[in-house]
């Protein structure tokens, strides 16, 4: 494979092949990518399925592939039907310079299309291997389909805990469970490369949205595991704890506190609230009085109405004033205006064939020292196909008559712009 076009960055002359769809394995992609490794993503002929996640019903509607945009910036594409056979040879060549593998293919899918473990091994020892699965590597469930809503979510209780004491819950968020799952390979990645470092062997890593959601979850099973006593869920009026229920705002906006010290954070809420007497009010003035029966109701009727006389400005202004942490429950548009993300390069702007200067969601990671190469856009679907055929030493006679036969696609013309807002 070619050196990447990539400034210089940490990961430079690292090169990866990515066999995977949708978010969770793409998403390690993003990051080497991101830190100068050349990633190649090998898309079958239709596509990758997160181009057409924004055709999903009930997402946002855009004629634009957004979906497909956070996690795959920066790689170039590769247009292959990976069950032909004359694609055989091109995989082997590939697969030959590569240092790491980055593939979500369930078993017998990977058994069939001979991209297991032991023949990509057989052809590169030094190969770092990565796959990401839906519900790990043994056991009768592997070779089911899996995304991070039931996998992740519904598998490891959490989404149990969601769900209000009546009604439904609304849809969890697009891929919210395969970020954190593609954050813990991408570590595996990188700490197989670092042995691949000292022993000069690659190894085979793997992470599921099975063992994710219940690492992110642990604390809950933990209590489980120990045998402990799970309380009955109760409705707001009657919660716990008046500090973990949401608050409307005189302009109605919905906000929380999170209080976890309560005797160091309840003076300071009384003072914030303007009711400074109730500090040392004996029905309230430790936890053990506020956790008697009908206090807890008693205080959150009084934040009620507190609350509501004034609009979310003047609360925002008083409760980082008295330092207790809270959060207004922020719409998308309080997320893209987010001043302490842009702050953050939590944003970055890309040039988008299609849509021009855009702003896009940045990985979360930095590494003091070691920026981050400069952001290039998500390719077209088969954009780098010739170019990585003609570098692995195909002529342009050979890769025409593979795409003829449909065995390759090229499709780098770019589309003709889409309007709508940035």
């Amino acid at each position: 494979m070619a050196p990447s076009s990539h400034e210089a960055g940490l990961l430079s002359g690292v090169r990866v092949l990515e066999a995977a769809s949708m978010i969770m394995v793409p998403s390690v992609g993003a990051v080497l990518a991101d830190y100068g490794a050349q990633v190649i993503k090998l898309e079958p002929i239709e596509g990758d399925l997160n181009r057409r996640g924004h055709q999903i019903p009930g997402m946002p509607v855009h004629d634009y592939e957004y979906c497909f945009l956070p996690d795959n910036r920066g790689k170039r594409s590769l247009s292959i039907d990976l069950k032909a056979p004359e694609s055989r040879a091109i995989l082997r060549r590939l697969v030959e310079g590569a240092d790491v593998f980055l593939t979500n293919h369930r078993p017998k899918s990977l058994a069939s299309l001979g991209l297991g473990w032991d023949e990509l091994q057989a052809i590169n020892p030094r190969l770092v291997y990565a796959h990401g699965t839906g519900f790990g590597d043994v056991g009768e469930e592997i070779d089911k389909p899996g995304f991070d809503s039931v996998c992740y979510w519904s598998r490891s209780g959490m989404e149990a805990n969601l769900f209000p004491t009546d009604g439904w819950l609304g849809p969890l968020g697009y891929g919210t469970g395969d970020h954190p799952t593609g954050m813990a390979l991408l570590s595996a990645v990188l700490l197989a490369l670092l042995a691949r470092g000292r022993s000069g062997r690659g190894t085979r890593v793997s992470c599921s949205l099975l063992a994710s959601g219940a690492w992110s979850n642990s604390v809950m099973i933990q209590a489980r595991l120990l045998g402990a006593q799970f309380l009955e869920r109760r409705p707001r009026e009657d919660a716990r704890s008046f500090t973990s229920v949401y608050y409307r705002a005189g302009d109605r906006r919905l906000f929380k506190m999170a209080v976890v010290d309560t005797r160091r954070d309840w003076p300071k809420i009384c003072r914030a609230i303007g009711r400074p007497e109730l500090v040392h009010d004996p029905r309230y003035a430790t936890l053990e009085e506020r956790l008697k029966e009908g206090r807890m109701r008693e205080l959150i009727e009084l934040c009620d109405r507190i609350f509501a006389g004034q609009p979310m400005p003047y609360w925002q202004r008083v409760l980082e004033e008295a330092d207790v942490p809270y959060s207004v429950v922020a719409n998308f548009d309080d997320v893209i205006a987010d001043g302490q993300m842009a702050a953050n390069g939590v944003f970055v702007e890309i040039d988008d064939p299609v849509l021009g200067r855009v702003r896009t969601v940045d990985t979360p990671m930095r590494i003091e020292g070691q920026p981050k190469v400069a952001r290039a856009p998500a390719p077209r679907l088969g954009e780098h196909t010739r170019a990585i055929l003609s570098e692995l030493g195909l002529d342009e006679r050979e890769i025409d008559s593979l795409a003829r036969r449909r065995v390759v696609a090229d499709r780098a013309s770019p589309s003709a712009p889409i309007p709508g807002p940035q």
